[in-house]
């Protein structure tokens, strides 16, 4: 009663109507997860297919009519479940970028704190009563040594357990131990009590790098990861920059002591903020064979929807045989809006949280064992990326030690010439590692394949090119009129040398399943304190045998060693890649065996 005439149905037909709204709604919403994984990497439009497949599920309905796909309704209801263009304002980006944003902020604070003493020393050892011997051998060597005997082997332990638990948390745990001590340290009345908390302060320190990479790998895919690892390679040095800018402009005002809670405080506040804002991402979430393990575990859901939806349908009372006598009624607009409201209801990014995926039976649950160790360190890539690294930061540390006292000592330079020559050098090195990650995913994604070749090229070339500024201002005696040749030098030389760190860490990412990657991080963080720390010995034993020139070429050369041996990756990087993305897809089958059988068992 009260509809227009045309419009009165049986109250069988009503109910073949509820049962067709019924089955639009539940197979719109089983489709959504579909489309979800359609396009993993970075879609930037909808296909035919995608469109195709949802307005599938609305003819396939009984009762659905055909419609025409011109009108604008039409055309809502057909893309309403199907992802957005992922773009920098689409939710998941932002959630992923706001983790990186603090993240990097957070590494920065941490590497504040790694070189504060350094402007002060002798305000510390007027304090403590210490004469100039025990300066440098208290505060200069213990004191540095001690930062790294126990950073050391924390940044060990820290990414093994970073491939077994949660990552966020173990980053809180981790930063609370390291600069809680740092932030004590405005309160040490005596040398050892600063010893103890400038030791303690190392955990935070070595711990940190291989939390940040673990994270970030399994929040971004190959095609994005050098990126990322631009933010935090700059973040690390910008850090170490901030700290010794801050001790050497507050320290002398007020206090050596303040710099310490300058830079610790933020750092635990930032820590405590990722802890309750940023979800731990899924391990292996990024993972094209998870991704397609995520792809057949919901397709298995919507045929089994899809199935029940079926049965209820045919049951007695609710027939398809009812359904004839309104097989040419539209489906209600209550309906349509209804399978609106599901499809537009919020969809959990694959970092979110794994909670959705863990009860599809598709996570990653891999975890580190001495097995994979042992089999990672055996991954040429592995091996040659560990190899450059002692050769690659000799030089590093020759500049940072010695350089200022070289330009001014052996080349008549004022200490502020020398002091411009360095911080040039430093800018330089921010232009190129922002640069070179940029270019240098670029050159990864390149379609066609060979991107991956070409990345070791970059890095071998580059690094290699990057010793010749530096035998340039070692070696002449005349800089131009104003020192030009010696800045325009180091500028060049900090740009050609910074392109390899961040490309570096990205193509370490890429060679290690993710279960693997916290440890990975943490062996390539030793290899790299060795020789920023080590190196300044061995260029000084190099002078003492050979003189302050020759050491210095010596040192330079590194940088020719280790471009050689990153162009050797052109012939491995190719294959370890793969081979990564082969264990994890064994796993993701291992894992998938191992549930069937228990679901068949049970």
């Amino acid at each position: 009663h009260g509809l227009p005439p045309g419009r009165r149905v049986s109250l069988r037909g009503v109910g073949a109507e509820v049962g067709a709204r019924r089955a639009v709604t539940a197979r719109i919403g089983a489709e959504r997860g579909r489309f979800m994984e359609m396009t993993p990497a970075a879609p930037h439009s909808r296909s035919a297919s995608q469109v195709s497949l949802l307005s599938d599920v609305e003819a396939a309905a009984p009762g659905a009519p055909a419609r025409d796909a011109r009108t604008s309704d039409d055309l809502e209801t057909r893309f309403i479940a199907l992802p957005r263009s992922r773009t920098d304002s689409d939710p998941t980006d932002r959630r992923r970028w706001y983790a990186v944003a603090l993240l990097t902020l957070t590494s920065a604070f941490l590497y504040a704190d790694q070189n504060l003493l350094s402007p002060n020393l002798s305000a510390v050892a007027e304090e403590f009563g210490l004469d100039d011997r025990e300066k440098d051998l208290y505060l200069g060597g213990y004191l540095q040594l001690a930062f790294f005997i126990v950073g050391a082997p924390a940044s060990l332990l820290i990414g093994w357990l970073a491939d077994k638990t949660n990552r966020v948390r173990l980053l809180a745990i981790v930063v609370a131990i390291g600069e809680g001590p740092c932030l004590g340290t405005y309160w040490v009345n005596n040398y050892w009590q600063l010893f103890a908390a400038r030791a303690l302060t190392g955990v935070a320190v070595g711990g940190c790098l291989p939390l940040l990479f673990s994270i970030c790998g399994d929040l971004f895919q190959t095609n994005e990861r050098a990126y990322v690892a631009t933010f935090l390679t700059v973040a690390t040095g910008a850090g170490i920059a901030l700290g010794q800018i801050m001790a050497g402009t507050v320290g002398p005002a007020f206090g050596w002591r303040l710099p310490f809670v300058l830079a610790a405080a933020p750092a635990i506040a930032l820590a405590l903020l990722v802890y309750a804002t940023v979800d731990e991402p899924e391990r292996g979430a990024m993972e094209k064979a998870v991704q397609e393990n995520k792809r057949r575990a919901r397709e298995r859901e919507r045929e089994k929807e899809e199935k029940e939806g079926t049965g209820r349908l045919d049951e007695p009372g609710t027939s398809r045989e009812r359904s004839t006598e309104s097989s040419s009624a539209p489906i209600p607009p209550d309906a349509r809006d209804e399978a609106r409201r599901e499809a537009r209801a919020p969809r959990v990014p694959p970092n979110a949280s794994p909670t959705n995926d863990a009860m599809l039976h598709d996570g990653y649950v891999a975890k580190i064992d001495l097995a994979k160790l042992k089999r990672q360190l055996r991954v040429p890539s592995n091996a040659l990326i560990l190899a450059q690294g002692l050769p690659g930061t000799i030089p590093w540390g020759m500049l940072n030690a010695y350089f200022v006292d070289y330009l001014h000592a052996q080349k008549g330079l004022r200490v502020e010439e020398g002091t411009l020559a360095v911080s040039l050098f430093g800018l330089g090195a921010v232009v190129g590692t922002v640069s070179g990650g940029v270019y240098g995913q670029r050159v990864y994604n390149r379609e066609g394949g060979g991107g991956r070749k070409a990345v070791a090229t970059l890095m071998g070339v580059t690094t290699a090119l990057g010793s010749a500024p530096g035998f340039f201002f070692l070696n002449v005696d005349e800089y131009g009129p104003g020192n030009v040749f010696l800045y325009a030098a180091c500028l060049v030389g900090g740009v050609l040398c910074a392109v390899t760190p961040p490309n570096v860490r990205a193509v370490l990412l890429n060679v290690n399943p993710p279960e693997t990657r916290g440890t990975m991080f943490a062996v390539y963080s030793q290899v790299d304190d060795v020789g920023k720390g080590g190196g300044p010995a061995v260029v000084a034993g190099l002078i003492v045998a050979y003189g302050r020139v020759a050491a210095f070429n010596v040192a330079v050369s590194g940088w020719l060693v280790c471009g050689a041996i990153l162009l050797a990756l052109r012939w491995h990087i190719d294959k370890d890649v793969e081979k990564a993305q082969e264990a994890v897809a064994e796993e993701v089958r291992r894992e998938e065996a191992r549930r069937e059988e228990e679901a068949a068992s049970s």
